[in-house]
């Protein structure tokens, strides 16, 4: 077939990589579970016309792959998927709590922890009380991310507080979508050159008076008590319910207001938020993202119902944990071995043995020497390797070698998947 090489933007997962993603999926799935929300599954393709409903995408529909025989594509996020459902399923108890974990696809230009196909680990509140929804979802992102080990900030904004404060700022209606788009770049251009961009678009005096909404204060009380005094206290309602209720949760240190956070234009319409892990030069990585929304449900035929919801980037999180230095290839940390061929038959009833005592275990199924079968277990990086051989067999008693110390001892095979079970639970 000549050079065959993975299209732009998808790659491999080698077996230690593979393992420890499903590891780190699964943690995030229990901390979704932990908060009562539960799992649905969707399908991977939709109907074109409910990918491209979706209004925030905007330009971005051209990052929609497409399946254009059928008037299908790949789905682009979770949401629009739930938002269908919510509409072809009317009877679901409200409000309605989900969790879905699985692959999305974008016809992105591929780049550092950017993809074309990608994992999303989303959950959503469709109806409920704004803020305590707000708070829930926000409070479980940072469960997910405690469970890792991982400790970005959440960094939360409102559309609400944006867009009260450009106009009293006088940033004309037709106006406000680019200058929210500037906004968006201060991580990239700084403060100076966001602040050249709004003089050249909207003048020097709303530049300004934008700038310093961006660096006002130094805590969530003042930057509250700032966006009150310019938007009111209709604007800042949600955001300030929403942080009274964190104060609950044990994840409210972790909270940080930053009105330089703008999500889905032209879709968001409440609470906005980021998880941005910073270096410690100061530059950030964004592992997840979210916020409220108001009209996705009621503008595909449904009842009007709002929602809020937040995506957990499992990509990014495993290049945050370094996910290319695991060595681990395996679950099992057991491998059976046998020094003659004759041993193969009692081998595999040790092995399987431990199989029906739910202890995950590998075994030689290749002709090799002892030898050659000491070298792959070692590569696998299996914890213990059973030994047979013909005295072995005969007592009724494999050798049992710890790799990471070398040391060795007789077992009776009656008593092995128990004295594994000790081993391992002193070990954890």
């Amino acid at each position: 077939m000549g050079d065959i090489r993975l299209p732009r933007g998808v790659r491999d997962f080698m077996p230690n990589e593979a393992l420890f993603r499903n590891q780190v999926i699964e943690k995030i799935e229990d901390a979704f579970q932990l908060y009562g929300f539960v799992n649905i599954e969707t399908p991977k393709i939709e109907p074109l016309g409910l990918l491209k409903a979706k209004s925030g995408l905007g330009d971005e529909n051209k990052l929609i792959f497409e399946i254009a025989e059928e008037n299908i594509g790949l789905r682009y996020d979770m949401t629009m998927s739930l938002a269908r459902y919510i509409v072809m399923h009317q009877d679901i108890p409200m409000p309605f709590k989900r969790y879905a974990i699985g692959n999305v696809w974008r016809m992105d230009e591929p780049q550092r922890l950017r993809y074309r196909e990608f994992t999303q680990a989303d959950i959503d509140i469709i109806g409920g009380n704004e803020a305590a929804a707000n708070a829930e979802v926000i409070s479980a992102a940072c469960t997910a991310y405690a469970k890792l080990d991982v400790a970005p900030k959440i960094s939360i904004s409102s559309r609400k507080i944006v867009e009260g404060a450009m106009r009293a700022f006088g940033v004309p209606k037709e106006k406000m979508i680019g200058c929210m788009r500037i906004l968006d770049k201060l991580d990239k251009i700084g403060s100076d050159g966001v602040r050249g961009m709004l003089d050249e678009y909207a003048g020097p005096d709303i530049s300004g008076k934008l700038v310093e909404m961006l660096d006002f204060g130094d805590t969530n009380e003042e930057k509250i008590r700032y966006a009150t005094g310019i938007a009111g206290e209709d604007a800042t309602k949600e955001i300030r319910d929403t942080l009274a209720l964190l104060d609950t949760y044990s994840s409210k240190e972790a909270v940080e207001i930053d009105f330089s956070v703008i999500r889905g234009l032209d879709y968001y319409t409440g609470i906005v938020m980021e998880a941005r892990m910073y270096s410690a030069s100061g530059k950030f990585d964004v592992l997840g993202g979210g916020g409220r929304y108001s009209d996705l449900v009621k503008n595909l035929g449904g009842r009007e119902l709002g929602g809020v919801g937040v995506a957990l980037g499992v990509d990014r999180i495993l290049e945050t944990l370094d996910i290319s230095k695991r060595t681990k290839k395996s679950i099992a940390e057991v491998f059976v071995s046998n020094v003659k061929s004759n041993n193969f038959r009692y081998a595999l009833g040790v092995a399987n043995r431990l199989r029906n005592e739910s202890i995950p275990t590998d075994m030689n199924i290749a002709e090799r020497n002892i030898s050659n079968q000491m070298s792959y277990a070692a590569n696998m990086g299996y914890r213990y390797v059973v030994i047979v051989g013909d005295n072995e067999e005969k007592k009724n008693m494999p050798k049992v070698r710890d790799m990471s110390s070398g040391d060795e001892v007789q077992v009776s095979a009656d008593e092995l998947a128990k004295w594994i079970t000790d081993k391992q639970k002193s070990t954890n």
